[in-house]
């Protein structure tokens, strides 16, 4: 979806550049990623508290607000029931996350380049 969130029933995204337009670098997302908290966790539905590895909505919103969205909760028959959940848009995680995976490799290039300079001298 245009807001970054994935909802689709195959594994396929359109990433077309003839869908796209005012295509620029991205900027560093290195604070961003860095700021996250990755927490371990149970649902509290789930019988089995089987522990699970991710990011609590809302201090990933205080963090990076585009990374969050609120939808309004359904009943068992599709009824609005008054209230919403949020949830994270993980497509744009993962892009940001990619970023900064990039940026690290830079960094970690261009140190390797110093101590090789380092040590050849």
């Amino acid at each position: 979806m245009s807001d970054g969130d994935i909802q689709t029933h195959d594994a396929n995204i359109n990433s077309d550049s003839s869908l796209k337009e005012n295509i620029v670098d991205a900027s560093s997302q290195w604070n961003d990623i860095k700021a996250l908290k990755f927490r371990n966790f149970n649902f509290i539905a789930d019988s089995s508290n089987t522990k699970m590895l991710g990011l609590v909505a809302q201090e990933a919103e205080a963090v990076c607000p585009s990374l969050v969205k609120s939808v309004p909760d359904q009943g068992p028959e599709n009824e609005d029931l008054g209230t919403e959940t949020k949830v994270l848009k993980y497509s744009i995680h993962y892009m940001k996350a990619v970023k900064a995976l990039q940026e690290a490799q830079t960094r970690i290039e261009t140190l390797e380049a110093k101590v090789a300079a380092l040590e050849g001298s």
